[in-house]
């Protein structure tokens, strides 16, 4: 059997990371063509999770060498059965060229049939943008008559606030640094989405999309700005055990941890009574489903150009380690890649070289190497 050198970015107890190779079998392992860096890669990194993966990642595009041909997909990275069970956190990631002989479940489970006429750089935003879509079917906002706030400032934020334009639905985005939302004016990748850093009211559902050490701030500014009865997505920030002044004893992990990947195992949305008395509704979500990414795929190949401008650096995987230290440890100003949206690794790509993102190449124009 012909054997394959992998390269990936493992972590080191440090905080570090460092370059591995390994050798196994060719047949049967998975060869990454895009891997996305997500906010919560950035996260482990720093610490403030406790997931124990070595090698990070779970977003991008894969070629498996199936007996029947090559198939090529995207992750889904969650396991329904098992919500802890997450590619790239509880176990090893993609931010590597080869996943190894016979990934298992991986295939069978973990990846979802990529569009051949999808382009391949903007395969990275399936499943961020599948989550969003999962949290605008529970919120159920999907009508111009809606205000819809957006906590945040990164990818899901602002494919949140982008899929709300999409469906001529009122998206205001909240975000305290100034010096972040002039970098999404200056970028253009929101047409019609008003950019504030102060609490707007009167909005009808909002989305809460920060990291762990944010997140408390942002939904005490949304359950304020929220009217009665408005629901409210935890999209991410809320560790296991998490409470919050306003919502008492209730765990707010378990709120996203009542629908997962898909399937809801609540009534809908937890009505919560904040000490203003106003009602407000609290839901979430982990994972998505295949018909998520499925729609996700669609909604890409319908509006490249638009999600296109969500797509901020392209990186080959050698120069993935040290812009990825810098993305989760240094302030804004001191990052090596500086303002940044979506920072996608194309492991095809020559060492140490960079590029724009392409919005051309599409996933069946890459060569197979089956």
């Amino acid at each position: 059997m012909s054997q394959v050198t992998d390269l990936s970015w493992a972590r080191t107890g440090d905080g570090g990371l460092r370059l591995h190779r390994q050798r196994f079998g060719a047949r049967g392992s998975l060869r990454v063509l895009r891997a996305g860096i997500c906010g919560t890669d950035l996260q482990i990194q720093r610490g403030v999770r406790p997931d124990g993966a070595s090698v990070l990642g779970h977003e991008g595009l894969a070629e498996h060498c199936a007996t029947e041909g090559p198939v090529r997909g995207v992750f889904n990275p969650v396991d329904p059965a098992d919500q802890d069970r997450i590619l790239g956190h509880s176990y090893d990631g993609v931010f590597r060229r080869r996943y190894p002989e016979d990934p298992g479940d991986l295939v069978r489970r973990g990846l979802v049939r990529a569009r051949p006429d999808l382009v391949a750089d903007l395969t990275v935003l399936a499943e961020p943008l599948g989550a969003v879509l999962y949290g605008w079917d529970l919120l159920g906002a999907d009508g111009p008559a809606h205000t819809v706030g957006v906590w945040g400032s990164g990818t899901t934020a602002v494919l949140a606030a982008l899929v709300g334009e999409i469906r001529g639905v009122t998206t205001v985005l909240v975000h305290s640094r100034r010096e972040r939302l002039e970098y999404l004016r200056r970028r253009e990748v929101l047409a019609t989405t008003r950019l504030t850093g102060g609490a707007p009211g009167g909005v009808t559902a909002a989305f809460v999309c920060l990291p762990r050490e944010a997140a408390g701030e942002a939904f005490t500014q949304a359950a304020e700005a929220a009217e009665e009865d408005a629901p409210i997505d935890l999209f991410g920030g809320f560790g296991s055990g998490t409470r919050h002044a306003l919502t008492g004893d209730l765990d707010l992990n378990s709120v996203r941890r009542s629908n997962v990947c898909g399937v809801s195992r609540s009534d809908g949305a937890r009505p919560v009574t904040l000490p203003s008395g106003k009602r407000v509704r609290l839901t979430g979500h982990r994972g998505t489903s295949p018909s998520h990414l499925l729609r996700a795929q669609d909604l890409l190949a319908a509006y490249p150009e638009r999600f296109g401008r969500v797509l901020s650096h392209v990186l080959s995987l050698e120069a993935a380690g040290p812009a990825l230290r810098s993305m989760a440890a240094d302030r804004p100003g001191l990052r090596l890649t500086g303002e940044h949206l979506k920072v996608l690794i194309d492991p095809t790509m020559p060492a140490g070289t960079t590029r724009a993102p392409d919005l051309h190449t599409t996933v069946a124009d890459i060569p197979h190497h089956c």
